[in-house]
């Protein structure tokens, strides 16, 4: 096995092994932020659509309450003009 002649050649080495190193450590950091921001939208939509749900469950009660309220009104003659209104 023949030996390298080059002086620099290890420094060269070790400085490419070193970039090397440096450029998957990004690479796993990068992915951990994507994975962090991938969980952090994923609980923004569950969190929304939580918020969502209620907004609709409430509208739907409202008007439901509305409805019975409007016919026990017109059931009880309450929403006709009285004898005393003016025409």
């Amino acid at each position: 096995m023949a030996l390298v002649r080059d002086p620099c050649f290890w420094k060269r080495f070790s400085t490419a092994v070193h970039m090397d190193e440096e450029s998957k450590a990004a690479d796993q950091q990068t992915k951990k932020q994507d994975t962090q921001s991938w969980l952090y939208r994923e609980r923004r939509k569950r969190k929304r659509s939580i918020i969502c749900g209620f907004v609709i469950f409430f509208a739907v009660v409202f008007a439901v309450i509305a409805g019975v309220v409007i016919w026990w009104l017109a059931k009880n003659n309450w929403l006709q003009p009285g004898p005393d209104a003016t025409a």
